[in-house]
């Protein structure tokens, strides 16, 4: 019985990895060389935001102007609206981090570099509509249209978040 009890305890020892054994002290000047941090890192490659477009976007006036008939709701906006190239293409690291300084605490974010339209630049068209609603269906009319071409540029820098 004292046999196979010693042979297990053999056995369960053999089968434990020699690693788990193994104990290195650490210099004070290997652990002034060790750094650690806190916070999120999100690394970004060639994150493409594409093939975009929308029925309407308006802006308007639900109670209208002055006396008479002018008093009725107004809007005015883009429809059939169609967005060719990359809208925006996000590549790198973007990292959030949380801090307090005099009672404060807020979050930072460093964005990664956003390039509106890539490198091709990108195109709107959309009709220019006034209407009596929102969604520039009813009594619409039509003012002419827009063509933007090309747009390109780039967004960089750090966004902080905190309460006031």
């Amino acid at each position: 019985m004292k046999r196979a009890l010693i042979l297990a305890v053999i056995a369960v020892l053999l089968m434990m990895p020699l690693s788990s054994f193994a104990k290195t002290t650490i210099s004070d000047h290997e652990l002034s060389d060790v750094t650690a941090q806190q916070g999120i890192t999100l690394n970004l490659t060639n994150v493409t935001l594409n093939n975009v477009s929308f029925t309407s976007i308006s802006w308007g006036d639900s109670d209208g102007y002055g006396s008479g008939g002018w008093a009725n709701a107004g809007y005015a906006g883009l429809t059939s609206a169609t967005i060719s190239g990359d809208v925006a293409v996000m590549s790198g690291a973007m990292t959030l981090d949380v801090g307090t300084n005099a009672g404060v605490t807020a979050m930072q974010i460093v964005l990664p570099t956003v390039t509106i339209g890539g490198s091709a630049g990108l195109d709107i068209n959309a009709t220019v509509t006034m209407a009596s609603n929102a969604a520039l269906t009813t009594n619409a009319s039509t003012l002419g249209v827009l063509t933007i071409n090309d747009l390109k540029g780039t967004m960089t820098g750090t966004i902080t978040v905190s309460a006031h």
